[in-house]
């Protein structure tokens, strides 16, 4: 039987758990965000990650418009390897494609494609592969390949004249050794921007509640906007310099070299990196504790800037409910433009898009932060 030490032991451990569960209860945005996490988690794993390459954006240009020809393209359509997302009209309308990411390869038919077969001569189509997300290519490379091996085994079943051979010559474009690193280093790039300037300024700020000097902050004649300000500015320049030593490292380490402008090259981190600091804001004004700071900034910035920016994996990829939810992440539009100014050579002529994107959405992150800072203060 149990004795009065043992008795008090329980009543202890009791009173302990207690406590600690109506500590847990009164912190509500903890709780929610601790049952929120693993459902996030799923839905992001679940739906977001894919290995397979489904649906690559394919420009068809074809010279040759016959009906073997079109039932080349039509066999490709049909797969589920490639979505045609349009049939051009010059060599221009392909490379812009490859250019914008419209589309991730383009297929290029000769003008004597029909005559050849019917003659049983060989001939050749070509395949234009975007390089900059290596993976991708590899496999795109590999479908275009298996589909056109596929179309002559047709013919041939078909009693076509000496089953004449098609070859396909592809060319990678932007990454032609298809280096993984040239499409990692930049991307690394985004995310270790937002976890300086989210995650850092959330837990700058949010360390001065906890402490209950943000109370004395109030009563001094600094104004809220001074404090901010003052907060963020050194993560401002610890950003910068990451940018600079990431950059640098990735030249001397692993030979990534930048083939765009770095002027814009830093427009388009200054407008990421005030996403980032106003996302960090943001979390200050919902979390009262270090913890609740750290869930709400990593659920909020770091996992979308690693999941659903097309870092690792294709957005096209993605099904279409993820891939809308991908447009309200900054992470999106600042990996592709990165890319395209590392490997593409490609500036505000053709990126002004993500340009505007990212402009708009650091303005209305850090008016809501702004706004609901100074709220919380008064």
């Amino acid at each position: 039987m149990a004795g009065p030490r043992q008795h008090r032991a329980f009543r202890t451990i009791r009173a302990i758990m207690r406590r600690e569960m109506i500590d847990v209860l009164r912190d509500r945005r903890s709780l929610l965000l601790t049952f929120l996490w693993p459902i996030s988690m799923l839905v992001m794993y679940g739906y977001g990650i894919r290995y397979d390459v489904d649906n690559v954006p394919l420009t068809i240009l074809d010279y040759s418009e016959t009906p073997e020809s079109r039932d080349l393209t039509q066999q490709m359509i049909r797969s589920r390897y490639f979505q045609a997302v349009r049939f051009a009209r010059s060599e221009h309308d392909v490379e812009q494609d490859l250019l914008t990411d419209a589309a991730r390869a383009g297929l290029v038919i000769p003008r004597d494609f029909a005559d050849r077969l019917r003659g049983g001569e060989p001939t050749t189509v070509q395949v234009l592969i975007d390089g900059s997300d290596s993976n991708t290519a590899t496999i795109a490379q590999g479908y275009a390949l298996a589909m056109v091996n596929g179309y002559v085994a047709r013919r041939a079943a078909g009693g076509a004249p000496a089953a004449a051979p098609i070859e396909v010559r592809s060319r990678i474009w932007y990454n032609p050794e298809l280096k993984s690193v040239n499409f990692i280093v930049p991307g690394v790039i985004a995310i270790i921007m937002m976890i300086v300037g989210a995650i850092l300024t959330a837990l700058s700020i949010v360390k001065e509640k906890e402490r209950g000097t943000i109370e004395q902050i109030l009563v001094s004649p600094i104004r809220p906007l001074e404090m901010i300000i003052g907060k963020i500015v050194p993560y401002v320049v610890i950003a910068l310099l990451d940018l600079v030593i990431i950059i640098v490292a990735g030249y001397l380490l692993f030979a990534v070299p930048i083939k765009g402008s770095l002027f814009q090259l830093a427009i388009f981190s200054v407008l990421y990196l005030v996403c980032s600091l106003g996302v960090g804001v943001f979390v200050s004004t919902i979390a009262n504790t270090m913890q609740t700071a750290m869930l709400a900034a990593i659920f909020m910035s770091f996992l979308p800037s690693l999941l659903l920016s097309g870092f690792i994996f294709p957005i096209e990829n993605m099904p279409v409910p993820i891939q809308v939810v991908t447009y309200f992440f900054p992470g999106r539009y600042f990996v592709t433009a990165i890319r395209g100014i590392y490997l593409k050579r490609v500036g505000l002529s053709v990126l002004w898009p993500e340009a505007v994107f990212l402009a708009v959405f650091a303005s209305g992150i850090v008016w809501l932060s702004a706004s609901r800072f100074r709220d919380t203060l008064e």
